[in-house]
């Protein structure tokens, strides 16, 4: 009996001596990523602060903290001595670092270069099952890279031209109201005056896109999920997206329509932002909790874990 509790204090203490190594390799190494893709990381930083489009990406630091506060204890459990496999990634995204420099020269390329590279720096210092549960992680370092002007137009002005025409069906539902689309742009008609719903390309149902996405991304790995439930949340996170940024158009037609405030009024775009962005997180939650019946081990599993978690 003695003898196994030797046994097991010894364990105990070699598991943490494991894991805080694996914490200094992997401090070391983000030091390193952040010099060698500091010009990427600076335009980055100075991009999003002068962008509203972008304004998610100035709390990544905080809401990627938070999810290592949530689920570090999975994190200290599953750190091994890592991979070897994680130089094929990091060399990866150095080659294609290289290749996005010279003799191309794509901007955008070269920001997404970083994530290889920081997915093989978790991989060769904690392990494949510590790079498992750093996907949510590295899903919001991704969302908080700005996209390039094709990428933009390809992703984006689409689902645009139809939000638009959905908002001013709705809208034209109003008693006494009158809607009518020029264009990209919705104008109203009422007893009470005219005018645009909203001005500029970014405030006509596209603006906040990546915002909702990265709400999506927090809420399904904020905490330990079967497989099931993160199938059903991919599946939803488009129609979850586009619904919310259809309802943050539709709040701002309201306001401007109601309050009488001028389409660049910053309180109709505030208003708008913070109703649909809470509009976002309510319908990923619900659907985060939907329970599915495939892989149900893993899903009574993950309830014990995080019972463990909490109880602790």
């Amino acid at each position: 009996m003695m003898e196994q509790e030797i046994e097991i204090s010894a364990g105990r203490q070699g598991g943490g001596t494991e894991h805080g190594a694996a914490v200094l390799r992997l401090s070391v190494l983000l030091c390193l990523l952040t010099w060698a893709f500091w010009p990427e990381v600076a335009r980055i930083f100075i991009r999003t602060a002068r962008s509203s489009e972008m304004a998610h990406a100035m709390v990544v630091v905080f809401t990627v903290g938070a999810l290592l506060w949530r689920r570090w204890k999975y994190f200290a459990a599953e750190a091994t001595r890592g991979s070897v496999w994680g130089m094929v990634l990091i060399m990866g995204g150095l080659a294609l670092y290289s290749l996005s420099t010279w003799p191309f020269s794509y901007g955008y390329v070269r920001d997404i270069a970083m994530m290889p590279v920081l997915a093989g720096v978790i991989l060769v210092t904690c392990g494949w099952r510590v790079l498992k549960l750093s996907g949510g992680i590295l899903l919001m370092v991704l969302l908080a890279i700005p996209i390039g002007n094709r990428l933009y137009a390809t992703l984006i002005i689409h689902p645009e031209t139809y939000t638009i025409a959905a908002a001013g069906r709705i809208l034209d539902q109003l008693p006494g109201v009158s809607i009518m689309q020029k264009g990209v742009d919705l104008f109203f008609y009422s007893d009470a005056g005219s005018g645009v719903v909203a001005l500029g390309e970014s405030n006509r149902g596209a603006r906040m896109l990546l915002v909702f996405a990265s709400i999506g991304v927090f809420v399904a790995f904020c905490r330990k999920r079967s497989l099931g439930r993160l199938v059903v949340i991919a599946a939803a996170a488009g129609p979850v997206v586009l619904f919310a940024n259809l309802v943050q158009l539709v709040f701002w037609g309201l306001i401007a329509i109601y309050a009488h405030l001028a389409p660049t009024n910053s309180v109709a775009r505030n208003v708008s932002a913070v109703g649909s962005l809470l509009v976002a997180y309510c319908l990923f939650a619900i659907v985060s909790s939907f329970k599915v019946n495939l892989f149900t081990e893993v899903e009574q599993e993950d309830d014990c874990l995080a019972e463990d978690v909490t109880n602790a």
